[in-house]
């Protein structure tokens, strides 16, 4: 009996394991199935990308159902779906794990020691620097106290050089202090168009609730893109209410300091980042150094949207880019003005910045 015993367990464990991988499995093809069809419908590029990669998504399709049937935990399940939507844009356009309920919790504001927090360095006695690691909305008290803390230090020099290499973005909102400093003329920023959908609208309404979005920011923003896509016909394009297709700002004073900027970009400086180099590259006093960005701009504005199994929430593009179709980004990114060789340390990495304020300070670093 001891020995029947010792065999039936075994049997019955790996049973257990073969139908929770079973589970598992289903629950990853559903979720990667309710994908096309709501990307088509909801996503702002969804539509432009299916008519122009149709077959490839559809041979991506295929190969990731494969790979889902394998799949035997939600780790293997999560790379799967990345893989998929990677096929359709590989910016703005990501999926987590959603956290069981009762342990996300209220996420403490960002402070000053936090890795991403903005920094102020003076070099010299005529360079400044303003390192800017995040545009996220919850960052933005913190820039805003930065710049009014050292303005006059920044004015007191004839040169800055703002660093966004590895800016993850955010809000545009968030670099709106810096814009005063560095503006010597007229800039025009074309807007974006939001797609109508319910389910657009919907997540319109919930991402103001998750802990990790300043509600009151967010809040504020959203309120007229919500009341353009309630009364707009479902799948139209639509500026939120009150919105001019092109944004035209003109400076209320041109400061005499700082007279050359130097923007420091690289390939992980994306979306509000990248929002960034195009409005201050339009004044005459800036200079771009470094390598492209990102390419991660012509679909922004992520949503959230819970997938059917209850288990993960993909984060999509609801608005389209009005430069679009004769400028796009996300083909390339931005190019630098002067472009700078790849770091291959941390160490060169760190030394850009002396390079670029030799070249501010009419040093020739490369003689």
């Amino acid at each position: 009996m001891r020995l029947l015993l010792a065999l039936v367990l075994p049997l019955a464990a790996v049973a257990a394991h073969a139908a929770h991988a079973g589970e598992v499995a289903d629950a990853c093809l559903a979720d990667l199935d309710a994908l096309p069809g709501f990307l088509l419908a909801n996503d702002a590029g969804g539509r432009d990308i299916a008519a122009q990669r149709g077959q490839s998504l559809d041979e991506a399709l295929e190969r990731a159902r494969a790979r889902a049937r394998e799949v035997v935990d939600d780790g293997a399940c999560l790379d799967v779906l990345r893989g998929y939507l990677r096929a359709w844009r590989h910016g703005h356009l990501s999926i987590v794990a959603l956290q069981p309920a009762g342990t996300a919790g209220d996420t403490p504001p960002p402070t000053r020691n936090d890795a991403r927090a903005p920094r102020f360095r003076v070099l010299s006695p005529r360079t400044a620097l303003l390192t800017l690691p995040t545009f996220g909305d919850r960052y933005a008290p913190l820039i805003e106290e930065l710049i009014a803390a050292h303005r006059r230090e920044i004015v007191a020099r004839p040169n800055l050089i703002i660093d966004v290499r590895r800016n993850n973005g955010g809000s545009d909102s968030s670099y709106a202090p810096i814009v005063p400093i560095v503006a010597a003329n007229v800039t025009r920023t074309p807007n974006a168009e939001f797609l109508a959908t319910p389910d657009n609208i919907a997540a319109s309404e919930a991402v103001c609730k998750l802990p990790e979005v300043a509600a009151a920011v967010c809040s504020k923003f959203m309120a007229p893109v919500i009341e353009a896509m309630k009364a707009a016909p479902s799948g139209s394009y639509v500026l939120p209410t009150g919105a001019p297709r092109i944004e035209v700002e003109v400076p209320h004073r041109v400061l005499a300091s700082p007279r050359r900027v130097a923007v420091m970009i690289d390939r992980s400086c994306g979306s509000s980042c990248e929002e960034f180099v195009l409005v201050v590259r339009q004044s005459f006093k800036v200079k771009t150094f470094g390598r492209p960005t990102a390419g991660s701009l012509d679909y922004s504005n992520l949503r959230p949207h819970d997938l059917p199994a209850g288990k993960r929430r993909i984060f999509y593009a609801t608005s389209r880019s009005l430069r679009l179709p004769s400028n796009p980004i996300d083909a390339s990114g931005i190019g630098p003005d002067q472009l700078l060789p790849i770091p291959e340390s941390e160490a060169a990495f760190a030394a850009e910045v002396e390079t670029v304020r030799g070249v501010l300070e009419g040093r020739d670093p490369f003689r």
